[in-house]
């Protein structure tokens, strides 16, 4: 029976052992999952800007070759 409890006591600790390893591992699951999502944002917001920036940038271009125009050809 000495065997028997010993064994038995082995199993619950190595099965409490895996319940807390799927509480970590669930708990890491959704602190990458807020992660990601936090990069999906940023990268969102990185195009937007970007996006305004080049916007900018052509209208910048456009002025500048209507004002060559008047300076050069005008």
């Amino acid at each position: 029976m000495k065997n028997e409890d010993k064994i038995v006591e082995l199993l619950a600790e190595s099965l409490r052992k895996q319940d807390r390893q799927e509480e970590i591992l669930s708990q890491n699951t959704e602190i990458l999952s807020e992660l990601v999502k936090g990069q999906k944002e940023l990268i969102d917001q990185f195009h937007r800007m970007n996006d305004h920036l080049l916007t900018r940038q052509e209208k910048l271009e456009d002025r500048i070759a209507r004002l060559e125009d008047k300076v050069f050809k005008g």
